[in-house]
């Protein structure tokens, strides 16, 4: 970490040879605000004397900061005009760059209650920053400007500001952008919370500038120099002429290397202009062009609900929202490759299947909606294609008759600020009765005492989800919007991170509520039961978990069919592939087997919401080897031990004749392919001190390919 914030500091003082003040020549510093003016304008006023152009920086403003709520994520939105000038960059923005100006967008919240103080997660912060990367590369940019106003943080379901989000964004942004600028309008939120865990603001941005108009107020981003500072904010048409002068005077006087011109119209400036340039650099300012006047833009806005799933190593769906009834453009790219490779023109569609990709690899991909005009890009999420490696799967979930059979963990403590339930259901039908209530899972001991996922209650439809958590001794409850169907899988989740509950389907947000405070749960944790069975769930049930942490909809969205072990923070995970029995074993690790009430072999049902085609990788389907040895689908095990082994020892393989001369490969935790060997029956070494300390997984595969079998093997 600290080799990335040296690269970063050398990388911005690099920029500063070319952009930065010498001595006391201040840089001028432009915003435009597109919605009313042509940003063509910057490029008309020249010093008299030295026929310089005035402005070095031209900011666009502004693109924003919205929230998709289906996806629970932040992304980069440009409305009409801005989506003019991007889309038309060799006409808008082009012709300043040849005048020698660098030009920027502008990142302002929009009321979502998403900004750039609130990113819960690094891997939430590095979304938004590729998007505005490839925003740069795609319409050439010369970087990004921060404006934190507007975001209404809490909106939407979304979390307050925290201290670490911000510099997350421009560590990020900094990494993907070395040569590019990065600037902060001194406002908001962002002006207090701009150091965390040792790493500051200022280590990665280029500027930042006072936001108070017609004062003069250094803002204090260390370690920014006086070079790299507008302490001087004039609003033009709005700051007098006696100001503009005093500020000017105060920026020569302190040696500060910017200042800063707001809101430039398409009327002449020059006046107020010179009231400033006259003491900055001693001359006139002139309008050196005609002005030009703006034209509003076509409204075209580009599709959300972005995500990428069915990835089996070659091939990958690309899924959005529809937008109206217009037609899409659609591109990706490997992750390290700046060329983007048509998947679709003008299709019609809301998901489209590329193939030929090259497994265990990172893409991009982004959308365009097709108006009278084209929107700007929609950048979807990075996603990794898989490993194409599908170990054979079980077959099996839990039915239960919604009377006398469920499911007992014992006692569970859910306490804390934050967890999370998951699991896979097919209501066979809904209460008919009041409360109207078929409890999924979680315990119930008393109003002050719960933390449950159920179907229905007393004034809520019975086929609706509800979240319920005891919060400062009161029950807390957030209701689905959308309504189950019966006889139809559903992955339902819901999550708690100390200020936001949330409830998913299909690993799709689908509802939300502000809430805050301690859960106090700690009791027997059932499943299909709460606390009578008048409210039992009737229907299939399986890949059960329960997690001492908030999931992310990444997390939820690409792991609904099994998860990789060990996970941090699992309290409880039930598979429900023993196929037979009256006890689920759980795979968290912790011992919290399932103790099954009133069932018997007729329980065990083979259908399921995951199959093989369902399955995204090594990694992640490591559970379904579970199902196939529980199905007894291959006679004879091969055996390892000793399970963990040191690096200095050698691994036993225990081969049935079923897998001589069959194949034995062996993947990191991450499904890259270390090495493969054949089989031999019999015991065969496998030597291990070629490899670290770590988990990997062991698949071997018969010379016929009928056979196969994954293990999980330690190097300690």
């Amino acid at each position: 970490m600290k080799k990335m914030k040296l690269f970063s500091l050398l990388a911005i003082l690099f920029m500063y040879g070319s952009l930065c003040a010498q001595g006391n020549n201040p840089k001028g510093i432009c915003y435009v605000e597109v919605n009313n003016n042509n940003i063509l304008n910057a490029g008309s006023y020249k010093l008299q004397t030295s026929n310089k152009y005035l402005f070095d920086v031209v900011n666009i403003f502004a693109a924003n900061i919205n929230y998709d709520t289906s996806r629970g994520r932040a992304y980069l939105y440009s409305n009409n005009n801005v989506t003019k000038v991007l889309t038309n960059a060799q006409t808008y923005i082009k012709p300043l760059q040849d005048k020698g100006m660098k030009v920027l967008l502008t990142i302002l919240g929009n009321h979502q209650g998403a900004g750039i103080c609130n990113f819960p997660t690094r891997e939430a912060a590095k979304d938004f920053a590729l998007q505005l990367a490839h925003t740069v590369n795609t319409y050439g940019l010369d970087g990004i400007d921060f404006d934190d106003e507007y975001s209404d943080y809490g909106n939407n379901g979304t979390g307050q500001p925290n201290s670490s989000s911000f510099v997350m964004l421009v560590q990020e942004l900094r990494a993907l952008l070395p040569d590019k600028i990065i600037s902060f309008y001194y406002y908001g939120p962002a002006s207090s919370r701009l150091s965390w865990n040792g790493f500051r603001v200022g280590d990665y941005i280029n500027y930042s500038w006072n936001a108070m108009y017609g004062t003069f107020s250094a803002p204090n981003v260390p370690p920014l120099t006086n070079a790299q500072i507008s302490p001087a904010a004039v609003w033009l048409g709005n700051t007098s002429n006696s100001t503009t002068t005093s500020l000017a005077t105060q920026t020569k006087n302190g040696s500060y290397g910017l200042f800063l011109w707001y809101d430039l119209h398409g009327t002449n400036e020059a006046t107020q202009l010179s009231a400033g340039t006259q003491t900055l650099y001693g001359e006139q300012t002139v309008l050196s062009t005609p002005l030009q006047s703006w034209s509003q833009g076509t409204n075209c806005d580009a599709p959300i609900g972005l995500l990428a799933n069915n990835l089996n190593g070659t091939s990958a769906k690309l899924n959005w929202t529809a937008v109206g009834t217009n037609t899409y453009d659609v591109d990706y790219k490997l992750a390290t490759s700046s060329t983007w490779i048509n998947a679709a023109t003008a299709t019609a569609a809301t998901s489209i299947t590329i193939s030929g990709l090259t497994a265990n690899t990172e893409y991009d991909w982004r959308i365009r909606t097709n108006c009278s005009v084209k929107s700007t890009y929609m950048f979807a999420p990075r996603f990794n294609s898989g490993t194409g490696v599908v170990p054979p799967t079980g077959s099996y979930s839990l039915s239960l008759d919604g009377s006398s059979e469920s499911g007992s963990a014992g006692s569970l403590n859910l306490n804390g600020s934050a967890l999370s339930f998951e699991g896979w259901i097919k209501p066979a039908s809904f209460k008919s009765g009041f409360p109207y209530i078929s409890s999924i899972m979680g315990t119930e001991v008393s109003d002050s005492n719960s933390a449950l996922l159920r179907l229905g209650d007393g004034n809520l439809a019975n086929n609706k989800l509800q979240f319920v958590l005891s919060i400062n001794n009161v029950q807390q409850k957030l209701a689905s919007n959308t309504a189950l169907n019966a006889n139809t899988w559903y992955h339902v989740a819901a999550t708690y991170d100390g200020a936001t509950m949330k409830i998913y389907i299909n690993g799709v947000l689908d509802a939300s509520k502000s809430q805050t405070g301690s859960v106090n749960s700690s009791g027997a944790f059932n499943v299909g039961y709460s606390y009578n069975i008048s409210r039992n769930f009737n229907g299939k049930i399986d890949e059960v978990r329960v997690w001492k942490r908030a999931l992310s909809q990444t997390e939820i969205s690409q792991n609904t069919c099994n998860v990789t072990l060990p996970a941090t923070s699992l309290t409880a995970y039930w598979k429900f592939n023993e196929g037979s029995g009256t006890s689920v074993q759980d795979h968290s690790g912790n011992g919290s087997a399932l103790a099954l009430t009133g069932v018997d072999n007729t329980n065990w049902s083979t259908d399921v919401a995951c199959t093989t085609s369902t399955q995204k990788g090594l990694v992640t389907t490591e559970s379904q080897n579970q199902k196939a040895l529980d199905e007894q689908t291959i006679k004879r095990q091969i055996k390892l031990y000793p399970n963990p082994v040191s690096r200095s020892s050698q691994l036993m393989i225990s081969v049935p004749a079923e897998f001589n001369k069959g194949k034995l490969t062996v993947y990191s935790l991450s499904g890259s392919v270390i090495e493969t060997q054949i089989l031999n029956v019999g015991d065969n070494q496998y030597n291990p001190s070629k490899l670290s300390t770590g988990n990997y997984i062991i698949q071997f595969e018969s010379q016929n390919g009928s056979l196969k079998q994954v293990e999980r093997f330690i190097i300690k």
